[in-house]
């Protein structure tokens, strides 16, 4: 049964930071978490569809990027919930040739604490990153880390990020 982690104003909803829930699909999994805790429809979904201000990671990747709530799973996967941070902004940007190792290295450096794959909390934002395509230009292919900060201090947190992103570890 897939594991579900809630973050921030969803723990405070369901008294939990974690649960399981049924679903083969993270769609399934949402609308089963919705039916035990019913004040989080209002927080995760808009519509048919999910919420934009909701960010959903499966197994540190951002189901936007996969196949929306239709995405399916595996009985072990797990999902990282995190409600909009309020009065806070948020970024996101692609880096080439930034190895997540490297940005992990800097996010422990600066006080993160690791919260899941991909996940890091620093003082004032979220930091969740994935990779992605790589960018490929002819023959050439280069790796590319989506890094999405989210917070009341995302816009100082990103630029600290893209700086040593273009440092490339120096």
């Amino acid at each position: 049964m897939p594991k579900v982690n809630l973050y921030a104003t969803f723990r405070d909803l369901t008294g939990k930071g974690q649960l399981q829930v049924e679903g083969r699909t993270v769609g399934e999994v949402l609308e089963n978490l919705v039916a035990r805790y019913p004040a989080m429809r209002a927080e995760l979904f808009e519509g048919e569809g999910l919420s934009e201000r909701v960010s959903v990671f499966l197994d540190g990747r951002d189901v936007r990027y996969l196949e929306g709530l239709a995405t399916p799973l595996a009985e072990e996967a797990t999902l990282d919930l995190f409600p909009p941070v309020a009065g806070g902004g948020r970024i996101v940007r692609d880096y080439g040739a930034l190895p997540p190792w490297l940005l992990e290295e800097y996010l422990r450096a600066w006080g993160g604490v690791k919260e899941g794959e991909g996940v890091y909390r620093l003082k004032g934002a979220w930091v969740r990153f994935s990779e992605v395509e790589p960018l490929r230009v002819g023959s050439l292919s280069i790796p590319q880390l989506r890094v999405e900060v989210e917070g009341e201090e995302a816009g100082s947190w990103a630029e600290r990020i893209a700086l040593a992103a273009s440092r490339g570890g120096g």
